[in-house]
């Protein structure tokens, strides 16, 4: 096979599904396909080129911190890390994607900045992200079946409100209430009487063993429809 007259270039990637990326070591944007590009409001993929999340023609501006903190958690411990992030774009739709974000290193094997690659999650009103969620607690072979033991109660007969569902959605990815109340607009008491709530809806004798019953019984599957509308940037453990 004659590869004289091949040659390589991020732009033989732009081929491939989805949107992708590398920044620097400082967070600033150094190639995005056209997906990306077009994604957050650029007519030239090219011209994000130099520029930072502060600098994006869109509202995922407001997240720019959470990014770049992403960033520097994927830099300092040299891992992969998975984030579900859902925003409102440059043509006002709102969508939700699993974003891998993975060291970019030289020929020196150093670090030098991360590339971030993300699938868009297209199921109109419940996404599927159980996978994820069940990593994001550790929940173990041994754990799901106790759980499975101690289930009196069917799903149908549960019977969350919205608030109450967005709530468990946060708890099943590992937030805390100082968390969850910040991103809800809410007091940290208040989440604290939604815990409390969710317990006693699920018979369950702690927050724990709500979070077992919870993900036994399909909560850990599904995204609330009314988070679709939400802004969120969340770290999904490994």
């Amino acid at each position: 096979m004659n590869n004289k007259n091949a040659s390589f270039s991020p732009q033989i990637f732009d081929q491939l599904p989805g949107c992708w990326g590398c920044k620097d070591i400082n967070s600033t944007f150094v190639y995005v396909n056209p997906e990306y590009g077009r994604m957050v409001g650029f007519d030239n993929h090219l011209d994000c080129i130099g520029k930072t999340d502060y600098q994006m023609p869109i509202t995922t501006t407001d997240y720019a911190d959470k990014y770049v903190e992403q960033d520097q958690i994927v830099i300092e411990t040299e891992r992969t890390i998975r984030v579900l992030d859902i925003h409102p774009y440059h043509d006002g739709k709102w969508r939700a994607h699993l974003f891998t974000k993975t060291p970019w290193r030289d020929h020196n094997n150093q670090v030098i900045g991360t590339i971030f690659s993300g699938i868009e999650l297209t199921d109109t009103a419940v996404l599927e992200v159980g996978h994820w969620l069940c990593r994001a607690i550790g929940i173990t072979q041994q754990q799901k079946n106790s759980s499975m033991l101690r289930i009196s109660i069917k799903k149908e007969d549960i019977g969350l409100n919205t608030r109450e569902s967005e709530v468990l959605f946060l708890l099943l990815h590992g937030k805390k209430p100082q968390y969850i109340a910040k991103t809800l607009g809410v007091s940290v008491k208040t989440i604290e009487n939604y815990v409390l709530r969710l317990r006693e809806k699920f018979n369950a004798n702690s927050k724990g063993e709500l979070l077992d019953l919870a993900l036994e019984l399909g909560y850990g599957s599904n995204i609330p429809e009314s988070m679709l509308k939400t802004q969120l940037s969340i770290v999904l453990k490994d």
